[in-house]
Formats: C-alpha cells, structure tokens, sequence
C-alpha cells in the first residue's frame, strides 16, 4: 500500500513538473534572455540572425521580441532589425527557414556583432518546443543553448493562424447528441395520460453552428406524453473554458399524439469529457390542444411538459475561429 501511494506521489508530482516547464510564448522569450544575459560580455553587439518557424510571421515576432528583451537589459547593443533585413535581402537568404552556420557567422561579421544568436520552433507533442542559440562569432564557441516548452496561448495560436486544439472541439459546424430523462406534465387536459408510466423525457437532434454563438437545431425532441416532435429549435450557445451554455427556443410537429403544434424553451448546461460535451438539459414543452367532449362539441385546452434529460454531445467538421 506504501509502494502504491508513493508511487501515486511521484506521478502527481511528474505531472505537476511537466505542466510547469511549459510557458506562453511571450514568456518563454523573456526566460531564454534571462537564460543568456548573465554570460553575455558587457556592452558587447548581438544579433539574431534567423529563427526557423513554421511561418514567417511566427519567426518574425520571435526575433523582434528577442532584440527588444535584450535591449531592454541595458547589458548589450543589438543590431537594428531594419539593417538585419538590408541585408536579408542583398544576400537573399530567409530569417525564417534554415541557414547554414558559416552564413550566420559571416552576417554576423558584416554587422559588426560579437555575439549571435539563431533559433527553432516547432510542434512537439502537444506543445511547441522552441530553442534558442548563441554563439561567439570569431570563434564560433557555442555559449550555450536554451530549450523551451511552449504552451497553446492566443499569441502563438494567432501567430500560427490555428485554433489551440484543446479548444477545437467550440469551433465545429455539426453538433449531435442525444438525451434521456423524466417527464412531468405541469399543465394535463383531462382524460389524456402517458403513453407509459415512465414518464420518460428523449431527444435525439443534430446542431449547425455557422457562428460562434448562433445554431440551428433540427431534431426529434418529445416524452412519452407528448410523444416524438420533429422540432426547429434556434439556438445560442457559449463556450467558456470547457464548459458549454445553451439557450434554445422554436416550435415543432408532433408525429404522433397531437395535431397542434407544439412549443419549446430549453436550458442546457454541459463540460467537455472525452471527444464530446456530457451535458444536463432542462425543456419544456407545450400548446393548444382541442378536444371534444361526450355531446361532440369542441372544447380548447392547452398542454404543458417539463423535461430533465442528461445527455452527450459530440462536434464534427472543423472550421475557423
């Protein structure tokens, strides 16, 4: 039993490591300047030469960032990105993509820079993995490299013109799902009663969500007193965190029991679990009813259900934020 709990621990422990070393963008930045400034001869002249990314905007941010936090040191000088950019485009060589060593060395002479510096990022696993290098030009003495887990934040998903994909699952155009649950009429016409003494409340519907906040539901929603409805239901929906609100309200035909047609308001609360939303949904349903009475003649009533299912919903066909 001790064996197991500290192994437990030591999971618990690996697992609350790992998140750590894993930092936002802008932050990893500032912790790779951090990393090099100590070693870095004062008032010396650095340039960063080239960052290979996925993108140029992605690679173009990096460096101008990295330039910026080193200035900010007041340690050293650093080369004009507008000069680094000259330069780029007389020799014709790509700051975003790969450049051999003895191409860096040799821009980073030209600059009249001391020390220079070049880098990497690229997916690793579920994150981005960024690594940064400097080295001593005349010598070309590696000073050090710095690796650095990246996590998914708004800056590095807008850079990579990508949707962080912990978040994929909010940005769909098909929605299904399905719900069972209990059923009780608050509003009953005489004489008319449950199919089954289950009182049992289903659904079944698919969601297209062209917007963030706005679908269209079409699907079967109904109890074993109203019976299956073939429903339209407009649909607004938030997102937040990995939770799910969604206000729906529309109007459907009965394909069994009543001729009228049947109205619907609906609450549905739901959290991310697995691929889908494991959700709660609350509805009611209701209309006018007409019956006739033992002399023939017709009488209008009106009906009423409350409906509380759980259900699972799940989203297919990605598309843009």
């Amino acid at each position: 039993m001790k064996k197991l709990s500290l192994l437990c621990i030591l999971l618990f422990c690996g697992f609350l490591a790992y998140a750590q070393q894993a930092m936002i963008l802008d932050d990893a930045i500032l912790d790779a300047v951090d990393f090099f400034v100590s070693d870095l001869p004062s008032g010396s002249t650095i340039v960063v030469t080239n960052f290979e990314a996925e993108n140029k905007e992605l690679s173009d941010f990096i460096i101008q960032e990295l330039l910026v936090a080193f200035s900010n040191t007041k340690r050293v000088k650093v080369v004009e990105r507008s000069r680094l950019e000259l330069l780029q485009s007389e020799l014709n060589f790509n700051m975003s993509g790969s450049v051999s060593d003895e191409t860096v060395q040799g821009i980073g002479r030209m600059m009249g820079a001391q020390i220079l510096f070049s880098g990497s990022i690229g997916q690793y696993r579920d994150m981005y993995r960024m690594r940064v290098q400097a080295i001593v030009i005349e010598t070309a003495e590696v000073i050090g490299i710095r690796t650095i887990n990246i996590k998914y934040d708004p800056t590095l998903t807008g850079l990579l013109g990508r949707i962080n994909p912990a978040d994929a699952w909010k940005y769909q155009w098909l929605y299904t799902g399905f719900g069972l649950g209990y059923a009780e009429p608050f509003v009953q016409p005489e004489g008319v009663d449950f199919f089954s003494d289950l009182h049992m409340a289903f659904s079944l519907y698919a969601q297209f969500q062209p917007v963030d906040i706005f679908g269209i539901a079409l699907g079967i929603y109904g109890d074993t007193y109203v019976g299956p409805v073939f429903s339209v239901l407009p649909t607004l929906t938030i997102r937040p965190s990995a939770f799910e609100i969604d206000l729906f309200f529309g109007a459907g035909i009965p394909l069994i029991r009543f001729e009228n047609v049947v109205f619907m308001v609906g609450l549905r609360g739901g959290y991310k679990v697995g691929p889908g939303t494991m959700y709660t949904e609350l509805l009611a349903n209701g209309g006018p009813r007409e019956y006739q009475d033992n002399h023939g003649k017709t009488h209008g009533t009106g009906f009423g259900v409350l409906n509380i299912s759980l259900g699972y919903q799940m989203g297919f066909g990605q598309r843009k934020k």
